[in-house]
Parts: C-alpha cells; structure tokens; sequence
C-alpha cells in the first residue's frame, strides 16, 4: 500500500461545535450548582437597603420589640476600622429594639438566641441625619452573637434605666416623730 493511498476519515460537520457546547454545558452546570452551594454566604437584601446573613441559626423565636437580648457584637466601618464592639464595654450587652438604631432593630427581629449574625446597612438606617464625626464610607457592618434573649425584657429594662436616672442622693434622713418633720410638697 502506497502513502498516497492510506485511508482517511471524513471529517464529521459539527463535531468540533458540539464539543464545545458540551464544555459550555458542563460550565453552566458548575456555575449553577456553586451559586446553590454558596446560598447561605449570600445575605438577605431586605427594603429597606439591610443587608442580613444568618452565620449560625440559633434557637427559638425572634427577639420581638418587648424582649431584651444579651449581644456581643462588632461594628466596622467599610475600611474595616472597628467602631465599637461589646468587648470595649466589658462584654456582652443588653439591648431592646427601643435603645438602637433603625437598622440594627430591624436586624435583631431576625435574630434567634445562641445565634451568629452578619449584617451590613445603609448609614441612612443608623444616622437620621449627619453621621458622627469619624464615620466615614456609606455603610456599616456588624458581627452579632446573641447569648441570651430575656422574653417582655424591654419594660424590665426601661424600670431599671428610669430608676437609675432618679436621684440617690435625698439628703440626710429626716429625725423625730413623724409629727415634728417638715411636710414634703
């Protein structure tokens, strides 16, 4: 047999495109099933512009506006300066949806006890107005863990701070018979 006479196939049409529409397939598919498994390190985009991800469920109900929660948390700004954070003030704090910002209420209502929590917002859902000085950037991220949930703990609360706020200091107490005191008004 002669090299001018060796067989050769024919070239199929299309096999080469079919190949490829078959690796552009498997890509989709790969694409597809990542952007399912990365579901949960997705956040929650509420209207309001918040921006919530569960890290860690925790158990239980949702604090509710007349509970009181236990939280440690970290505040950044978008350069990742720390603005303040629960260790600073001697651990985990108490909090009602009362006492905080719009933002971060509308984050604790979605918050369950033992807990984990990311979430970032607008400035617009923290400062009415003009933010404080040293805020800088458009948004602000916040790290929570819930320890405890104290359930109807925000009338507790307000009791507790109307009491710290009256005076402590009466004056000397009053002697003598009830009768030779001088009358308060």
């Amino acid at each position: 047999m002669s090299s001018s006479t060796l067989y050769h196939p024919p070239h199929h049409k299309g096999a080469l495109t079919k190949f490829w529409i078959a690796i552009l397939a498997l890509l989709a598919i790969g694409v597809g099933l990542a952007w399912i498994g990365a579901g949960s390190l997705r956040p929650e985009v509420t209207s309001s512009g918040l921006q919530f991800r569960v890290v860690n469920e925790g158990k239980g109900e949702p604090i509710t506006s007349v509970d009181a929660a236990l939280l440690d948390y970290v505040g950044t700004l978008e350069d990742g300066t720390v603005f303040d954070n629960s260790e600073s003030h001697g651990g985990a704090q108490p909090f009602t949806m009362g006492q905080v910002f719009p933002g971060f209420a509308e984050a604790m209502a979605k918050m369950r006890e033992g807990g984990r929590y990311h979430f970032t917002m607008p400035k617009s859902l923290a400062f009415a107005g003009q933010a404080p000085a040293g805020f800088t950037g458009d948004t602000l991220t916040f790290d929570v863990q819930v320890r405890k949930i104290v359930r109807n703990g925000a009338a507790m609360m307000q009791a507790a701070q109307g009491a710290q706020q009256e005076p402590t200091d009466r004056g000397p107490p009053e002697q003598g018979p009830p009768e030779q005191r001088p009358q308060q008004p």
